[in-house]
């Protein structure tokens, strides 16, 4: 099982989450509880998409390459936190069904 580095960003009612290692792989939330289970789901939905497109995702980065990213370490100096987020391939759920 492959483990991506998701940046949350937001405050109280209202997180987003991005994937650095997947761009357009996004989530919103109400908590950071909330959120990351919408990563977990948006994760999941996005390599969906990419098999049914024939591709594959690409391998994540380690956590000491991300944090040489300009844009990730200019989030994280802006108050954003990183989280890893599993992709599970649930064939025939959603993660919020499983909850």
């Amino acid at each position: 099982m492959h483990r991506y580095f998701a940046v949350i960003e937001g405050e109280s009612g209202a997180y987003g989450v991005s994937f650095p290692d997947l761009p357009g792989c996004v989530a919103m939330g109400r908590t950071v509880e909330a959120v990351l289970l919408e990563a977990a789901e948006a994760l999941r939905e996005f390599d969906a998409d990419a098999m049914a497109a024939g591709s594959a995702l690409p391998a994540p980065r380690a956590a000491g390459q991300l944090l040489e990213d300009a844009e990730v370490d200019a989030a994280l100096r802006g108050g954003a936190s990183l989280a890893s987020v599993p992709l599970v391939r649930a064939a025939g759920h959603s993660l919020a069904s499983m909850v």
